[in-house]
């Protein structure tokens, strides 16, 4: 599958086996960082911000295990966010990518998210829904108290 995408700064393609981030630079010069997809451990979609932009982001091991991970991610704008999820999934099931971070999605952190001892997970970023939600609530409350 040919896919290509590209975010604030950064373009993402697939093709012919690889997985290819290209960010600008100054004096037009790009800098790439190209990887097998079977080296991809892990893909993360947060939200960036305002609206339903997409902060995807991959981890790689390089070769063996003692070998540090790398790391790039390309933010999304609304339009492309969608679609970018979409190729995000469908590379974690082609390729076996075992840690697949839905929670961009989910109005709740994931069961592993939740687990992790090193992070609290009630400040994790929450889904434009959530939000939503929250502020209907905490509208509610303070109306209430009045």
């Amino acid at each position: 599958m040919r896919f290509q995408v590209r975010g604030a700064g950064v373009r993402l393609d697939h093709d012919r086996g690889w997985l290819v981030f290209t960010w600008g630079t100054a004096g037009g010069v790009d800098a790439q960082l190209a990887m097998p997809p079977e080296r991809c451990v892990g893909i993360r979609g947060r939200s960036a911000g305002h609206g339903t932009s997409l902060r995807l982001g991959f981890r790689f091991r390089p070769s063996g295990e003692s070998e540090p991970e790398v790391a790039a991610e390309i933010v999304v704008g609304p339009d492309g966010a969608e679609r970018a999820w979409q190729f995000a999934q469908w590379f974690a099931d082609q390729y076996g990518v075992q840690e697949l971070s839905a929670s961009w999605w989910d109005l709740e952190p994931s069961t592993a998210e939740r687990e992790k001892a090193d992070r609290d997970w009630l400040t994790a970023p929450v889904s434009p829904a959530t939000r939503v939600l929250l502020r209907s609530v905490m509208a509610r409350l303070t109306a209430a108290d009045t």
